[in-house]
């Protein structure tokens, strides 16, 4: 066991990965969203907020094949709901028996239709709903799920539900729980549920879930610019907006667009066009109730009627990360569309043919795509626009849908795109206008008379806007005006950079400068309200890179193209899922979207890898984290809790791909304190002796001639180490106890025991006290705490986590903290476990809490296995924002969204440590004159931990790893950067 260095009693140690069953799901408030289009300068009018929906839940437990439990194996128990489960309203939850298991005999054959039922939900009345859907725990998802429903009064037959195949996708960030599509059905009040299984497998915590759309207002589509078609905005149809902290309080953008993925919701084809707003609403209640999504996985749904709504919040003309296709880099750098309806033997509409098309059309002539060709993304070899089956094994978006998007015909979508984008105007098609050309104006009005109609082209579309900024839009270029800046007029490259951002709605705004030199001739720019664009080269080579964001600050205090980095080579990229990257002539800037930091790469200089010893012979080191960063951060799970986040969610996030099971027993815990080999513990009612050569104890009496005995002690017999000596003080005097003498093992035994430490302190342990012989023969004792593992778990979640914290976060606390009692059993050694922090933090009965216990008790039995086997359970003080990998496949390296809370002192730090000091831990470099980081482990900011680095020094280089560093210097962590 690696050691630990945390909070306060906390040690680093490895969780499992685990396909968790999710807490009770409750209902959801669906609230409304304000967004406004990117792209129109004038905002539209708000409609009334709906009514939001509400979802429901049922249990379906799964059927358990019957195992042969271990010794110490305690009976499953079923999961409470988690206390601190965020509250939604109207949740109503049933738990439903399993089905009965199948004999010997039954289970030798198939069943009827060839596989086996693995779950199933009786005909069940519940509340009034429109759509239904089915969820389970991940880590299993061979499964055909079939519902059944209740409409008018009466049973219809069962019917299947669309299912994603590909168990093990990498679906990103938002992986949330497996599950089918949902089904709109109008109006129904009971539902029955058959869950069958090809292999036999069985889900866990399988759910199904219903909900009620609310009611809707009217919707309007949002005003269009060319080329777009009208889209009904999030606000209008009644989106829930996201949780403050959740994965999307914040937007997450791809780099740029790749693709489109077409979809359909799945239901009745039969809704009006007043329903297609409460099935939007429906469909994103599910998705973040039942799923665990933070949002409504479609980044656009386009009814039967042509309706367009904008799905997920980020903005219609910018490339927001979704969770549409199970495939995280899919989800990130295409445009996720769903028809609403199936579509798996009648064909789309008509309208929604040509809105689906328009909709494609518009968001690629944005990212200048064609609509045919390919590209390479989350190893998957694409064509431009696809269905959902071509990314994940799925039925969606049903066959005569995707005979449409597939189609080489000419009315097929690629071609209809196709079509489309040839006609497009958004994009200048004549060269660039002589420099000759004004570029800026007191107003629109004015600046279009001085370039002149023959510069400007043809009107696409006349002036509008408002008091503060409007727009006008021409052939050649685009003419904006802000109150505060002026009118300016963006052309040629930079208005293909300024488009592709999602224009003055976007990454940039509006202008605010006509183009300006540099100090290079190559190098121009023109400067937005929010960054600007780089015009890098001449002729054809001509490039033009949009920087903006925290990137473009950090690049303004280094003097730009004028300083240390050089001109531009490239715009915002995302370099890695959670930081965006520019490169430079002479560098890169790298910014952490989670901790929102800019870290700076130099060329031949300095960098966060590299620092040159300054005169002043001190070295600044700025670090992340407390510990090693593998498994569970335990500030991340304060983090997570006070998210809302339940338990087993915080355990499935840092330790993915376990599962949950449950055992019992006892553990041997050495008692660290106890030095000596005599035991020594406090005279008490009831207290019992035993050796362990007898199945049998003897009571020890509270007094002697009437004398109260205060201490009972078993110490090494002077006259024969190999053997030991039971003893009681009454009085100033120590005696022996009926002549007992005995070689072996012995324990003192009660509900709780004083052990007397060799400082004369006590400490309140629970159920044995033993003295044990290290191996056969010994001449020394070793004192040992024997008792139940939850008793034992119970002494370390209070030594391990501040008791104050969140109820989810001790939880997740006690499983892990089980799970590695378990894993050190060892009865070949005289003990289990060790109580400091190379092991775990144990002060025993003394050390626990009643908000801890709690905890203990709420979790009971529960430890974490990965292919049947406890897993190896490590976790740290703070991941620093990073988890590190770890030895076990479900100790992955990822970032970590719950560990930059604001009480999280841990998050960052800052020394600095003078070279006399690195020169004394490694004196074979002399005098410390560099430092050079040479590998990272790729995760992170700054690229990661540290693996190793090099120290150049009057004597030579020596090369050491990261955590030896950091033990050397005394380093919170080996996740740091120089300088």
């Amino acid at each position: 066991m690696s050691h630990r260095i945390g909070l306060p009693h906390m040690r680093f140690w490895t969780l499992v990965r685990r396909a968790f069953p999710f807490a009770v799901v409750t209902a959801v408030a669906v609230s409304a969203l304000i967004a406004t289009p990117d792209t129109a300068p004038t905002q539209t009018s708000q409609a009334a907020a709906p009514r939001p929906a509400t979802l429901h839940e049922l249990d379906v437990p799964a059927t358990q094949a019957p195992e042969v439990p271990a010794a110490s194996a305690a009976p499953a128990a079923t999961p409470s709901p988690s206390p601190s489960a965020p509250e939604r309203s109207e949740v109503r939850q049933q738990a439903v028996p399993p089905a009965p298991e199948k004999t010997a005999h039954e289970k030798a054959g198939p069943e009827k239709d060839g596989t086996d039922e693995v779950a199933t939900l009786p005909r069940t009345t519940v509340r009034p709903f429109s759509m239904v859907g089915v969820t389970w725990a991940r880590g299993g998802e061979d499964f055909d799920v079939k519902v059944a429903l209740r409409k008018n009064g009466t049973w219809g037959a069962f019917q299947t539900l669309d299912t994603d195949r590909d168990a093990e996708a990498d679906a990103g960030p938002e992986v949330g729980r497996a599950g089918t599509d949902p089904l709109w059905v109008g109006s129904a009040d009971g539902v029955a549920v058959r869950v069958t299984s090809p292999s036999g497998q069985r889900p866990t915590d399988l759910k199904v879930a219903t909900i009620d759309p609310g009611r809707g207002s009217d919707v309007a589509p949002a005003a269009a610019t060319v080329g777009q078609p009208k889209i009904i905005s999030r606000s209008s149809w009644g989106a829930k907006g996201p949780t403050k902290g959740n994965e999307c309080s914040a937007p997450v953008y791809g780099a740029s667009t790749l693709g489109a993925v077409i979809h359909h919701t799945a239901g009745n084809n039969d809704y009006t066009k007043a329903q297609s707003a409460g099935i939007v609403r429906a469909t994103q209640a599910y998705h973040t109730g039942a799923r665990g999504w933070c949002d409504i996985g479609y980044n656009f749904l386009v009814d039967k009627y042509g309706q367009i709504f904008e799905g997920r919040r980020g903005g219609i003309a910018k490339q927001v990360r979704a969770a549409h296709s199970g495939n995280g880099p899919v989800n990130e750098r295409t445009v996720g569309i769903s028809m609403m309806g199936t579509y798996a033997k009648v064909a789309p509409t008509a309208a929604t043919k040509k809105a689906v098309a328009d909709l494609v059309a518009w968001r690629f002539s944005l990212a200048k795509l064609k609509a045919t060709g390919t590209y390479t993304l989350g190893g998957l070899r694409l064509n431009r626009i696809v269905g959902h089956r071509d990314v994940l094994s799925t039925e969606c978006p049903g066959a005569a849908a995707y005979a449409w998007v597939t189609s080489s015909g000419s009315t097929g979508l690629r071609q209809e795109v196709a079509r489309r984008l040839a006609g497009s105007s958004s994009t200048p098609s004549t060269p660039t206008p002589p420099t000759t050309t004004p570029t800026s104006g007191k107003d629109i009005k004015s600046l279009a008379a001085a370039i002149g109609s023959e510069k400007l082209g043809k009107l696409v579309r006349k002036e509008w806007g408002n008091s503060v900024q409007r727009r006008a839009i021409y052939q050649n270029m685009d003419l904006l005006w802000t109150k505060a800046a002026g009118a300016f007029s963006v052309t040629s490259v930079v208005r293909r950079e300024w488009h592709r951002t999602g224009e003055q709605g976007g990454r940039l705004g509006f202008p605010i400068s006509s183009r300006s030199s540099t100090g290079d001739a190559n190098v121009k720019y023109q400067r937005f309200q929010k960054g600007s664009v780089y015009i890098v080269g001449t002729g054809s080579a001509t490039k033009a890179y949009a920087i903006y964001g925290p990137i473009f600050e950090s690049y303004k205090t280094v003097k730009g193209t004028s300083g240390p980095l050089g001109a531009p080579t490239s715009t915002v990229l995302r370099d890695r899922t959670g930081y965006q990257r520019v490169t430079f002539a002479k560098g890169y800037m790298e910014y952490s979207e989670g901790s929102r930091a800019v870290s700076t790469w130099y060329k031949n200089g300095s960098s966060p890898d590299q620092l040159t010893v300054p005169s002043d012979r001190s070295v600044v080191i700025n670090g992340r984290g407390f510990g090693h960063g593998i498994g569970m951060s335990q500030y991340g799970a304060q983090g997570a809790a006070r998210q809302g986040k339940t338990f087993q969610q915080i355990l499935a996030s840092y330790y993915p791909g376990t599962s949950v099971a449950q055992r019992s027993g006892s553990i041997r815990v050495l008692v660290g304190d106890a030095t000596s080999s005599t035991v020594t513990v406090r005279a008490r009612s009831g207290l019992v002796f035993r050796t362990l050569a007898s199945s049998s104890g003897t009571t020890l009496p509270t007094s002697s001639s009437g004398t109260p005995i205060t201490n009972w002690r078993i110490r090494v017999s002077t006259a024969d180490a190999t053997k030991s000596v039971l003893e009681y003080r009454a009085g100033s005097r120590w005696r022996v106890f009926r002549d007992r003498i005995w070689r072996g093992s012995a324990q003192f035994q009660a509900t709780s025991l004083g052990l007397v430490l060799p400082n004369g302190s006590v400490r309140e342990y629970r159920t044995a006290i033993r003295s044990t012989l290290p191996a056969s023969g010994s001449k020394e004792r070793k004192t040992v705490n024997v008792l139940s593992l939850d008793d034992y778990t119970r002494g370390v979640v209070a030594s391990e986590m501040p008791s104050s914290w969140q109820q989810e976060a001790l939880k997740a606390q006690a499983v892990a903290a089980r799970t590695y009692a378990v894993r050190t059993l060892m009865p070949s050694r005289y003990y289990d476990v060790c109580d400091t922090t190379s092991c775990q933090v144990f002060k025993g009965l003394s050390g626990e809490t009643a908000n801890t216990d709690k905890a203990v008790a709420a979790t009971r039995g529960s430890i974490l296995t990965y292919q049947g086997k406890p897993a190896l359970t490590q976790y740290s003080s703070s991941s620093g924002g990073a988890s590190a990998p770890g030895s076990a496949p479900y100790l992955k390296a990822h970032l970590d969204p719950f560990d930059g809370w604001s009480g999280n002192t841990n998050r960052s730090w800052r020394v600095v440590v003078k070279a006399s000091t690195i020169e004394r831990a490694f004196p074979k470099v002399g005098t410390l004159r560099s430092l050079t980081v040479t590998q990272r482990d790729g995760t992170g900011d700054w690229k990661g931990r540290v693996v190793s680095i090099r120290l150049t020094g009057s004597k030579g280089t020596q090369t050491v790893s990261g955590p030896d560093l950091r033990f050397a210097l005394g380093l919170k962590s080996h996740y740091f950067r120089l300088g």
